[in-house]
């Protein structure tokens, strides 16, 4: 199988606010299941992304399979593969509703609630569950954030808190006259961001999946498609949501091929 597309996207601040100069590899969606996206399909892609030379490398959730005829791959042999990653900044992973979905009986309230955040702290990927942290490029300090699934809870009945996501935890965290990167898998959250989140990075929507002559059919957001793929701006924020690169439902993806996704930034 051939090697999946880069898109490539240039950023920088909309504020006046220093910008680290980095190169950033984004991967989403996975969906991992045989035998469409199996181990060794996903250690190509990891292949593939380690010779992109990121200096940071963003995993932004939905790793579990949800693909009628496929099966699962269990989260120790994705974590296994992805633990490969290389970035002299870190490997950094968000979790998405599927990750949730997936686990029947999550831990609601531990550090580690699902079966997909405990596997991936076992192969030593660093996770931010509604978390800051700062890192340093080219001596530009910068906020790295991660926040966890709004959709966490979509599918259990009853429950009016969709989502695990702590918008104001994290908020708390930020320091305004620093560059600020969040990565938050569903990009629903965009328009509720503070000003100086000064870039978000996101997935979740496949770029809509089926998108013949690149419109979305269906966009699982409560936007609709108002942030079904690309680079959005609105005031001094902006946001690039990936195409990602597995599927759901349905093993077919139209007129939007799985992608990695490097930002240039500065």
């Amino acid at each position: 199988m051939s090697a999946v597309r880069v898109t490539r996207y240039a950023a920088g601040a909309l504020r006046a606010v220093a910008v680290p100069r980095l190169r950033i590899a984004v991967l989403a969606d996975f969906h991992a299941a045989t035998p469409v996206m199996d181990a060794r399909r996903i250690a190509r892609i990891v292949t593939q992304a380690n010779a992109l030379g990121a200096d940071l490398m963003l995993l932004l959730g939905d790793y579990a399979g949800h693909i009628f005829g496929c099966t699962c791959l269990a989260p120790e042999a994705v974590a296994t593969e992805l633990a490969r990653l290389e970035a002299q900044l870190g490997v950094w992973s968000v979790f998405g509703n599927h990750d949730w979905k997936n686990d029947r009986t999550p831990r609601e309230g531990e550090a580690l609630p699902t079966i997909w955040h405990r596997a991936f702290a076992e192969a030593g990927i660093a996770t931010l569950s509604n978390e800051v942290r700062t890192l340093e490029a080219g001596g530009v300090p910068f906020r790295l954030a991660g926040l966890e699934s709004q959709q966490a809870f979509k599918y259990q009945r009853g429950r009016k808190d969709t989502g695990a996501h702590d918008l104001p935890a994290v908020s708390r965290a930020l320091d305004p006259s620093v560059f600020t990167l969040l990565m938050a898998h569903e990009p629903d959250v965009f328009p509720e961001l503070a000003d100086h989140v000064d870039l978000t990075i996101s997935g979740h929507t496949h770029g809509g999946q089926i998108a013949p002559f690149g419109l979305p059919l269906i966009v699982p957001s409560r936007h609709g498609r108002r942030y079904a793929y690309g680079s959005f701006v609105e005031g001094p924020k902006r946001m690039i949501v990936s195409g990602g690169l597995g599927m759901t439902t349905i093993p077919l993806r139209l007129g939007r091929p799985p992608e990695i996704v490097l930002v240039e930034l500065g």
